[in-house]
């Protein structure tokens, strides 16, 4: 009896996340080394010193430095303003070579040297809240490599990944990677354009190499949603393909996705697919040529992948389309052309809620709502959405042989255009977000999903600053006590977690 009520209670769709991109001032410690996460080397003139002015930097491939020129230094930001990801403590720098290391602190913070020698830096840190914490090189006798800035405890560990952050992925089914790969914009075209895994940073607009994405997933035991980039070769697809056959554990799941939104005209593979489209004469209208276009280069990736991964791997395989999930008629376009649907497993949209009341006619009265109002109104939007739109997706995709799955999900409260500099605006959106009431619409969010027809849900984000520009994450930093984040509580009441 117990057990027939605890499976009558139990959700039928799975929750996953993304993950928010690997940068410094993200919210997130991925890396047991935060050298990992670092920026990119920037060149100062020495004497005097000025910032930034300095000549080209001279690495090797993998971006170490390999010497200096007249009058330089080099630093690299390890991380900046303090966010709440990065603790006090003690912190181990190790590195290969011989020169002049010099870690730095500004702003409020303070760094005290417990021990040095050629190679190795033991220091006390205290995170400053409004500076940086750099590593200075003023001389090179021999090339610097291997550089590794340790968080405390974990000197010259085997460890790739955080505890903190493996933990805070344990409730979830899924990991998708659409901004550790750096997706949206992506320059990459072919597999060598892709981040080296061995590269200094892994913090590049290329994005992180995804063998660290397969190593997070086979540790985590987490299936693994991935994002070709919309210009890659088929010979990147082919790498892709034989990495994850290789190197995943066969009895994880792969979602295996083309680019993302490209049919939202702020990213560049909107544009990009728009003009392959025209150029292929698919349609004469760029927007519709665009939809037809990524179409057809969705069913050609997941050709050439399901090739190099193939058995007996394929049966967990999940090659994805993808539309807006406010335009049924346009998804029906993407799914139909040359029938692709025929060669997908699932269709995925972006349920958010709330988007609306940011937009600029809306938002200067929105700017007057109480907090129970705003999220009433919510709650409607909520509702709303996934009986207009979710339930006629999910009948468009089932009819077809396919499920409905989310990308995407959760609020959108967030300023449009010039909204975004209405201070009133953000401040209730950020309140919002962290009122306890918010644990309730988002559970009640979930359970509409559900019952009108959607699978997996991949809620955006793991975690996430509250700004001007959104409060996307479900927790704001990694190490957030739970009890303040209502979005995480509400997810956690629907998992039963």
């Amino acid at each position: 009896m117990l057990l027939s009520l605890l499976l009558a209670l139990a959700p039928q769709s799975p929750v996953g996340t993304n993950l928010e991109s690997v940068k410094d001032w993200h919210q997130q410690t991925p890396f047991v080394d935060a050298f990992k996460t670092s920026r990119d080397w920037i060149s100062h003139q020495a004497n005097p010193h000025v910032w930034g002015t300095g000549p080209a930097v001279i690495t090797d491939e993998l971006g170490w430095p390999q010497s200096l020129q007249s009058n330089q230094e080099i630093e690299s930001i390890i991380f900046a303003d303090g966010s709440p990801a990065y603790p006090d403590g003690v912190y181990t720098i190790r590195y290969s070579g011989i020169g002049t290391v010099e870690p730095r602190v500004g702003g409020n913070g303070s760094l005290t040297i417990l021990q040095q020698s050629q190679g190795y830096i033991k220091l006390n840190l205290q995170v400053p809240s409004n500076g940086l914490f750099t590593i200075r090189i003023t001389d090179i006798i021999q090339p610097i490599e291997d550089i590794r800035v340790y968080l405390p405890g974990f000197d010259n560990s085997t460890k790739i990944f955080h505890p903190d952050f493996t933990k805070s992925l344990e409730p979830f089914d899924t990991l998708r990677f659409m901004d550790w790969g750096r997706t949206n914009n992506s320059p990459v075209i072919s597999w060598w354009d892709a981040t080296n895994f061995f590269n200094h940073t892994q913090a590049t607009d290329q994005g992180v190499h995804p063998l660290y994405m397969i190593e997070l997933c086979n540790q985590t035991r987490k299936n693994m949603w991935i994002c070709v980039p919309h210009m890659a070769d088929d010979l990147y697809v082919h790498y892709l393909g034989v990495l994850c056959r290789v190197a995943l554990d066969p009895s994880l799941t792969v979602y295996l996705e083309y680019s993302n939104e490209v049919w939202n005209s702020q990213f560049q593979q909107t544009q990009y697919a728009q003009a392959e489209g025209l150029a292929l004469g698919l349609h004469s209208s760029p927007w519709h040529a665009g939809w037809l276009y990524y179409s057809q280069r969705s069913v050609e990736v997941f050709e050439v992948f399901s090739n190099s991964y193939n058995q007996p791997h394929d049966k967990n395989l999940v090659r994805v389309l993808a539309g807006q999930s406010v335009n049924p008629w346009v998804n029906n376009q993407i799914m139909d052309w040359q029938d692709a649907y025929k060669h997908a497993d699932a269709f995925a949209v972006a349920p958010y809620f709330g988007g609306y009341l940011g937009n600029l006619t809306l938002s200067p009265n929105t700017a007057s709502f109480s907090i129970p109002y705003l999220l009433n109104a919510c709650d409607y939007n909520s509702a709303n959405n996934h009986t207009q739109h979710t339930l006629p997706n999910y009948t468009n995709a089932s009819i077809r042989g396919l499920k409905l799955l989310a990308y995407e999900g959760g609020q959108h409260l967030v300023g449009v255009g010039a909204a975004q500099n209405n201070l009133t605006l953000t401040n209730l959106f950020i309140a919002a977000n962290r009122d306890p009431l918010m644990r309730t619409l988002y559970y009640d969010d979930l359970t509409r999903w559900e019952a009108n027809g959607g699978g997996l849900f991949m809620n955006y984000t793991l975690t996430g600053d509250s700004t001007r520009y959104g409060s996307w994450g479900l927790v704001e930093w990694q190490g957030q006590p739970r009890s303040t984040a209502p979005k995480w509580l509400g997810l956690m009441d629907y998992l039963g977690y």
